[in-house]
């Protein structure tokens, strides 16, 4: 069984936080709502992709992302891929910064 993070918001203290290994991340639009998903992804550094996403301007995202949410996994590629899926066939549609738009 996966073990989640509990939701971060984005700042430097978080920052620490987070491991510098491969997992799983999601991007959320209320820190307070798990399923409020905006993307999920994933990234062979956990810390670098919160560093990325913390150092994007607001302007650049039409709904910011509020916190990171993750967990760790050596084959994070195909676990990304399992939760977009899953994700689409519960909802109907991919996250709104999986959409390919």
């Amino acid at each position: 069984m996966r073990k989640w993070s509990t939701p971060l918001p984005f700042s430097a203290m978080n920052e620490r936080r987070v491991p510098n290994r491969p997992g799983v991340y999601v991007l959320l639009r209320s820190e307070s709502d798990p399923s409020s998903v905006l993307k999920i992804a994933s990234s062979r550094s956990l810390r670098e992709a919160f560093k990325h996403v913390a150092a994007e301007p607001v302007g650049n995202w039409p709904v910011a992302p509020k916190a990171f949410l993750y967990f760790e996994s050596l084959s994070e590629s195909e676990e990304a891929e399992r939760f977009r899926a899953e994700y689409k066939r519960r909802r109907g549609e991919f996250p709104m910064y999986n959409s390919g738009f």
